[in-house]
């Protein structure tokens, strides 16, 4: 295992978040034997004091653990938690494929799979059919702040009063002065989007070339974890073309959830 050199670790104004990771990394490497701080102090070029501070802010965050006060340091339970979560994101991409697919054949058009992320959405899968076409993502991972976009309607529809409220707190100003969009108009789409089902998002100050639809994915308890979207050229966008999409995007949802967690009583 290479020493670290501090000298070269970056100045992020984080150092004590960058140094703690470091550690969480050497203790991964380890395997199941794990790093006493004698060791971690070698392989970080950190002080024994830094090293011993460190580890135990980790273990009080779960993130590392000692069977034995100077034994060595192995990776916390708190971490299997958090992998649990990863894996579920994984789950809902592999459950939600297949429908994606399913309508991108089905409509031509590029449909997206989106996940919440804070204060935003992140895209987690993209199909595309014969005319794919983009809006305001353009490739995974890109986030959309919530309040615009179809798919951030969706799930806000069915997030908690104080979730809701506290991200368009502090979504608002952003909105309102990059696209013209108001509180009053991200209610008024939520309680939309709660009646129906789906959503056409917010219209903005300036509508793009393309429009599109989302319906959201809920766990059993109704809570969202996800939202199926479209993107479509706004001319192609007639009434029927419309309730066809509506229709699919519902039923498709509605696969993902049994997917995911089987049979659900209806809500």
């Amino acid at each position: 295992m290479n020493r670290a050199d501090p000298a070269v670790m970056p100045d992020s104004g984080i150092q004590t978040l960058d140094r703690s990771m470091l550690l969480v990394e050497l203790v991964t490497r380890a395997g199941h034997q794990g790093m006493t701080a004698a060791q971690l102090e070698a392989a970080s070029g950190f002080s024994i004091a830094t090293v011993y501070r460190l580890a135990q802010a980790l273990k009080r965050l779960g993130l590392l653990r000692q069977i034995c006060d100077r034994g060595p340091y192995l990776l916390g339970h708190q971490l299997i938690v958090w992998g649990s979560a990863a894996g579920q994101t994984q789950c809902i991409k592999r459950a939600a494929r297949g429908p994606l697919r399913s309508l991108a054949d089905q409509f031509d058009n590029s449909f997206f799979l989106f996940v919440p992320d804070g204060f935003n959405v992140l895209c987690l899968d993209i199909q595309d059919g014969s005319q794919p076409t983009r809006s305001y993502v353009s490739d995974l991972g890109d986030r959309i702040r919530h309040g615009l976009g179809q798919a951030s309607i969706a799930i806000l529809s069915h997030l908690s009063r104080s979730e809701y409220d506290q991200i368009l707190a502090r979504n608002a100003a952003t909105l309102q002065r990059s696209y013209g969009i108001e509180r009053f108009d991200v209610d008024q789409a939520v309680a939309m989007c709660r009646r129906l089902g789906v959503t056409g998002g917010v219209e903005g100050t300036e509508p793009p070339e393309f429009t599109g639809i989302a319906s959201p994915i809920m766990d059993p308890s109704g809570a969202p974890v996800a939202a199926l979207s479209c993107s479509v050229p706004r001319k192609q966008m007639n009434e029927t073309y419309y309730h066809a999409l509506c229709d699919q995007l519902r039923q498709h949802a509605q696969v993902i959830t049994q997917r995911l967690y089987g049979a659900t009583e209806e809500r």
